[in-house]
């Protein structure tokens, strides 16, 4: 396959390559839909050199060859591995996405994605292609296609619920006793003037200074780098659907999460809480349950909650899903092989142990 000196090639491979998002995008989650791509095209909280939208029909694959991400950062400092992946690096979809997850994917969205970055590899700067937060099945996508990367990552483990019956008939899904300390926790918490609310637009931009420090806060305890500033956050909830969850006492900000409306599936991405609230008002269990009972209420069919917090998600019934990534470089490299390796025991271990 012959790909031109721009990255294009000509169409009839099944796949095209242009710097804007496609007007029709058949999306499978909310990261791979028209309103988030063209929204993160705008927010700079990754630093990248370029960016490409590859197409096959309706289906599309965003490509970013990144010198910083502070998320991908996270993982290497979790790992002790800074700088091992070289700068920059090429990802195909954001690693922000892990609070969704790319499931099987295209044959012809894989081979344009794959022959771009290999492209851009070899005539630039960056050494690597990470492709992040797929399933089992985008990983067999990939492999069908790409052949066997340099090594694997067990990246992340996300979480999801299905929303059937009533928030009453969600409750009494999960353990009696789990129930039953929710519900005195949320009893507590409304008794003490804890009160979570649903804001969009004007109004959810307004509470940005007050929360953008608690997503550092968040951030510090898990010894992991500051995931978004403040403009960031702000150019999130300028993407279509978005909205904030608002966790308050006598008008201050005690935590938030931010969410992002898509037909029936809610996606909360990030949030933080002031944690000397946790013990007087349970902020966290409140954002949590009341988020779920407006999903419930606004006749959402999904939630998808993400990472971390592995065990509690599980005592607390919602459903999860392996994510990898997959690195592909041109040549052989043992010294990235190894690097990988030592990611993926890393990692693994804390998804498990955690």
């Amino acid at each position: 396959m012959t790909v031109t000196g721009t990255g294009r090639i000509a169409p009839a491979y099944g796949w095209t390559v242009s710097d804007r998002v496609p007007d029709e995008v058949a999306a499978s989650c909310l990261y791979d839909s028209a309103g988030w791509l063209r929204g993160w095209e705008r927010i700079g909280i990754e630093q990248r050199t370029r960016h490409a939208y590859v197409s096959a029909g309706q289906d599309v694959l965003p490509l970013y060859e990144t010198t910083f991400s502070p998320f991908w950062h996270g993982y290497e400092l979790q790992c002790e591995l800074s700088g091992r992946f070289g700068d920059p690096i090429v990802f195909a979809g954001s690693p922000y996405s892990m609070y969704g997850k790319r499931g099987p994917v295209a044959e012809p969205l894989v081979e344009g994605a794959y022959a771009t970055a290999m492209d851009w590899i070899r005539g630039g700067a960056a050494d690597v292609l990470v492709v992040p937060n797929l399933t089992s099945e985008g990983v067999d996508s990939w492999l069908a296609v790409a052949g066997p990367p340099v090594g694997t990552v067990h990246l992340e483990r996300t979480y999801a619920i299905d929303v059937a019956g009533t928030f009453t008939d969600h409750l009494y899904r999960v353990d009696n006793k789990i129930r039953r300390d929710v519900e005195r926790r949320l009893r507590r918490g409304a008794e003490r003037g804890l009160t979570v609310r649903m804001v969009e637009g004007d109004e959810a931009h307004a509470l940005v200074p007050a929360a953008f420090p608690l997503t550092v806060d968040t951030s510090d305890k898990n010894e992991w780098p500051a995931l978004f500033d403040e403009a960031a956050l702000h150019g999130m909830l300028d993407v279509p659907g978005a909205l904030l969850a608002a966790a308050e006492v006598d008008g201050r900000l005690v935590g938030v999460f931010f969410g992002f409306r898509r037909g029936d599936e809610v996606t909360f991405m990030c949030g933080g809480v002031d944690y000397p609230s946790l013990r007087e008002y349970s902020t966290y269990i409140a954002l949590m349950y009341r988020s779920t009972q407006w999903a419930y209420d606004n006749g959402m069919r999904r939630i998808e909650w993400g990472r971390d917090n592995y065990r509690f998600k599980e005592r607390h019934g919602l459903a999860a899903t392996e994510l990898w990534a997959l690195v592909y470089a041109p040549n052989p490299r043992p010294e990235l092989a190894l690097a990988v390796r030592g990611m993926h025991a890393v990692l693994h271990a804390y998804i498990e142990g955690s």
